[in-house]
């Protein structure tokens, strides 16, 4: 398993994170979701253009427990959305930014 994040520039910026298997090309993929999204336009000529840039790939060990992106509060993986899911948590450290259930 792999989590490939990309940067995606329509009239604004977008982030769009995909979760695949490690044999799968996330570039392949993606090229295919911009294809399908275009398609899937009412007006197209609305559209100016879409620039993707990899901001990052990281490989899944899947070893949930041990992992710095599980939440042992909801017993999820937060590899796609750990920044936004831990500052609003109620075991978050605000002095140390330290998850409590995981010390």
């Amino acid at each position: 398993m792999k989590i490939a994040r990309y940067g995606l520039k329509v009239v604004y910026r977008k982030e769009l994170i995909l979760t695949m298997e490690d044999d799968v090309d996330s570039e392949e993929l993606l090229k295919i979701f911009l294809e399908t999204q275009l398609k899937e336009k009412k007006e197209p000529s609305e559209l100016l253009g879409i620039i993707a840039e990899k901001v990052s790939e990281e490989s899944c060990t899947e070893q949930c427990e041990s992992c710095q992106k599980y939440c042992p509060a909801s017993e999820e993986c937060m590899a796609t959305d750990e920044n936004v899911r831990c500052t609003k948590c109620e075991y978050l450290c605000e002095t140390c930014g330290i998850c409590e259930l995981k010390e």
